[in-house]
């Protein structure tokens, strides 16, 4: 321990002396009149991390002092820290950045002519996606000012080849969460002992941003706003080089790819893998090299599927590679390899930065060609499929159409509106409802990604997965669509999503009701009972008479009676309007309590509604959480209590009429509690694991076939296993369950499917989890063994089979809701995330209705 110290003071004090000699070598010569990172700081970099906000002040603080730099902001975290960009290039192509790009864009118009030779190459250099993964951000600071201040004539000609654009942290919440915790605890001289506090976490993960989503794996989904916001930069340059920074264990060297052959999406370009990564590769060894430092490649990570930094540029004609480096979790740790320090991770970091703007101008040329190539080729794999065309839409959720004709502009996909009513599959599209997608076009590939159901896709039991194997947003978002091999004329091209369109109520002097199908039903709902209005569900259909003329309402009816109410009449009416407004929802105005058919409106089968407060309690799969909080929070305007699960003891339970569960081992006290709660009126809701301490600990006596009441957990009593990499590179793929996308069967008798008309469902499968019989009264979503995307083998696909992934169960008042696995995964899986808003509003009645 002595020496370790004494090493550690050396290391300390060489850093203070020499900062400049250890990262950029002897003979680097600066501009003086650019402000070294050391002297902005404070402090040498690497002996404590940087803030981020200091960060964007010192790309600022560059941009203003060197004629190589321009900063842009791009957009803002949840948390409004600004995202950025640094556009580094040389003087004389500073004030052309608009013209280069807009030459750049023609490398992606298929069918356009290109001079190469007018051409800049576009490297990216991105760091920091999960915020604890700290060596990005301190070596995107040294990596910035060594290209704006170095005086090389050799990385001055590069520069006049390229734009570089850095991205410190494509995390700053969870950068900024990582940095004050681990600063927090930062001693002089550091402590390596891996078991001191300061190289662990907070209660809230590191990882993750704002709402604890792994940013890295929603390039596709784009859930989150930074993802939304770098995505629609991205689409701005497309980079022909996209360097992604991360951090691996501890004891592990570098890693740079090549990945294995056997994560490699067949869709892609093979010479993407062979070429492109090669070129990068080659020079990543050569500056590692150069510093004695060890690497390996090939051993791990994946190219599969475009959700990651590292592969969405693969989909967009350009190359992405996975840099991992072994993580220090602050300024120094102790490892089976001996020592490993920050500034060592910063110095490895900073030469790959630099490998790669060499590697790009090296070989500019064979990169810009494999672009162009890429998108003219997209159009020639389209055309080889029997489908041509995509007609998606729903007639009875607008708020639908527009979120997923949202999420298909992001991606630069084009769409069209429908010009004629059509019929495909069984399903019937009509115009103003409907949308067409040709499969041929640019962004075929993505395209392709978003409605995959295994066309393209080649696996086999050869394949690797790092994570899940299918990841198709079409069946997360429950859209309705076809694919369809008959010629269809599509109308218009679609240029924006369309506002709202705010219906216009009639007032009533009787009652107001609305139905349910609408995904954004809930929003209004809870808007609603947020002014003060009482509102009722109609558990069973009824046909009334309103100011439009007669309309059937279907059960899940939300039933808003003028009488009974604390808001008088003209108010009442206003806040209805209000809600219209927001919503685009349709509210009818009922002049006659006397039903034309069905219940009437006086009916006890429409019950009064308690106004939601949900209590969502800490301790459990942290993912998990993070996406219920964002769904309510976000989505419909529902205020989250984040319950610490800590202090459950000391809470009292009775002002929350549901509390959500993501996992985790609470006390027995508690476990107490909250069966009397539960029997008192309120409504349970467990997510994957929680179900297994819930029949063991809060109601023991349904769980006699085992003790985690769901059939096919793992040993822990998971009923969601995480999809985490697995040794020697991943899982192969007939070696467990990896993610898959499976049919499922709605009992649309319960009320958690209230707006739900259609009994079938996607479910992503990411584990065997499954709800035990003997623990439920209803099943409401069963899994089949019908496998639309990923890779399953038959023996996966029996065990997933009549497997129950949602049931409900009453106890006294209140009633207790189990999910086997998350509903809403990732934040994009939107058409299970309706049953858990369902469980919120209408759990407590959740037994099966009549009909």
């Amino acid at each position: 321990m002595k020496k370790l110290l004494i090493f550690l003071l050396i290391f300390v004090a060489c850093s203070v002396q020499g900062q400049d000699r250890y990262y950029y070598g002897d003979h680097a010569k600066f501009n003086p009149n650019i402000p070294t990172p050391e002297d902005f700081f404070g402090f040498p970099i690497g002996t404590a991390l940087v803030r981020y906000d200091k960060v964007v002040e010192y790309f600022k603080l560059l941009a203003q002092k060197s004629d190589r730099a321009a900063i842009e902001t791009i957009g803002y975290s949840w948390e409004r820290r600004e995202q950025i960009k640094l556009l580094i290039t040389s003087p004389t192509n500073q004030p052309r950045l608009e013209d280069i790009r807009q030459k750049h864009l023609q490398l992606v118009k298929p069918g356009t002519k290109v001079a190469y030779s007018e051409q800049k190459i576009v490297v990216e250099l991105a760091y920091n996606v999960h915020g604890g993964e700290i060596a990005g951000t301190d070596a995107a600071v040294l990596a910035a000012y060594y290209l704006v201040a170095v005086e090389d004539p050799d990385i001055l000609r590069r520069l006049n080849e390229a734009v570089v654009l850095i991205e410190p942290s494509q995390n700053p919440d969870g950068r900024e969460r990582a940095v004050t915790y681990i600063n927090g605890f930062h001693s002089n001289p550091p402590v390596a002992d891996p078991a001191d506090i300061g190289h662990g976490g907070g209660w809230t993960p590191h990882r993750g941003n704002h709402f604890w989503n792994d940013l890295n794996r929603d390039w596709l989904a784009l859930s989150q706003v930074e993802s939304q916001n770098r995505v629609a930069y991205y689409h701005r340059w497309y980079p022909n080089v996209y360097l992604d920074f991360h951090e691996m264990g501890s004891s592990s060297s570098y890693y740079f790819e090549p990945s294995p052959l056997s994560t490699w999406n067949k869709i892609l370009p093979q010479s993407n893998y062979n070429v492109l990564t090669a070129i990068l590769a080659k020079q990543f060894s050569k500056a590692l090299n150069k510093i004695g430092s060890l690497y390996f490649t090939k051993e791990s990570f994946t190219n599969l599927s475009p959700i990651y930094g590292s592969t969405y540029p693969d989909y967009q004609g350009g190359v992405g590679v996975t840099l991992e480096v072994g993580a220090t979790s602050g300024v120094a740790i102790e490892t089976d390899a001996g020592v490993r320090t920050f500034a060592r991770n910063l110095k490895d970091n900073f030469e790959i930065s630099i490998a790669g703007l060499i590697a790009a101008t090296d070989e500019k040329e064979v990169f810009l060609k494999e672009q162009k190539s890429f998108f003219e080729s997209a159009l020639q794999q389209a055309d080889r499929l029997t489908d041509k065309y995509i007609i998606f839409g729903s007639k009875e959720d607008p708020s639908l159409n527009r979120l997923f004709l949202k999420h298909l502009l992001r991606h630069h996909i084009e769409v069209y509106a429908l010009s004629k009513t059509t019929t495909e599959g069984g399903k019937t599209f009509e115009v103003g409802t409907a949308y067409v997608v040709p499969l041929k076009q640019g962004q075929f590939r993505i395209l392709q990604s978003i409605f995959e159901e295994n066309e393209t896709n080649a696996f086999d039991k050869e394949t690797t997965f790092y994570d899940i194997s299918a990841w198709s947003t079409a069946h997360g978002y429950g859209i309705p669509f076809v694919k369809t091999k008959n010629p269809i004329t599509p109308g218009v091209l679609i240029q924006n999503v369309p506002d709202v369109v705010p219906f216009s109520v009639d007032q009533s002097l009787i009652a107001y009701a609305f139905e349910y199908n609408d995904y954004l039903a809930a929003k209004a709902l809870y808007f609603l009972q947020d002014k003060g209005v009482i509102a009722r569900v109609a558990s069973l259909p009824f046909t009334s008479k309103t100011t439009q003329g007669d309309h059937n309402f279907f059960a899940g009816t939300i039933v808003i009676p003028v009488a009974y109410q604390t808001l008088e009449e003209t108010h009442l009416y206003q806040v209805i309007q209000e809600a219209a407004t927001r919503t685009g929802i349709s509210i009818h105005s009922i002049n006659d309590g006397f039903s034309v058919r069905g219940i009437d409106l006086g009916s006890n089968n429409i019950r009064v509604l308690k106004k939601p407060k949900v209590g969502l309690v800490s301790g459990g799969n942290w993912t998990t959480f993070g996406e219920v909080w964002s769904l309510l929070s976000e989505t419909y305007a529902i205020p989250v209590v984040k319950l610490n699960a800590q202090n459950l003891d000391r809470i009292d339970l009775q002002s929350y009429t549901s509390i959500i569960l993501t996992g985790g081992q609470h006390s027995a006290d508690f476990a107490q509690r909250l069966a009397a709660w539960v029997n008192a009126g309120g409504t349970l809701i467990n997510l994957g694991a929680a179900n297994s301490w819930v029949n063991t600990a809060v109601f023991p006596a349904v769980s006699n076939e085992n003790n985690a009441g769901n059939r096919g957990a793992d040993r822990r009593g998971n009923a969601l296993a995480e999809v985490t990499p697995q040794p020697a590179g991943g899982r192969g793929g007939d070696s467990r369950l990896s993610g898959i996308i499976v049919k499922g069967e709605l009992d649309l008798r319960s009320p958690l499917t209230y707006g739900l008309t259609n009994k079938d469902v996607y479910l992503l499968r990411t584990s065997f989890g499954s709800i035990a019989p003997n623990t439920i009264d209803n099943s409401v979503v069963k899994s089949t063994d019908v496998l639309v995307n990923g890779y399953a083998d038959t023996t996966i696909l029996q065990k997933v089979k009549d497997n129950i992934i949602v049931g409900t169960i009453s106890k006294g008042r209140g009633a207790v809701v189990y999910f086997a696995e998350s509903p809403t995964f990732r934040g994009y899986w939107l058409s299970t995330g309706r049953l858990l808003t369902n469980a919120i509003f209408f759990g407590v009645g959740a037994s099966p209705r009549r009909f």
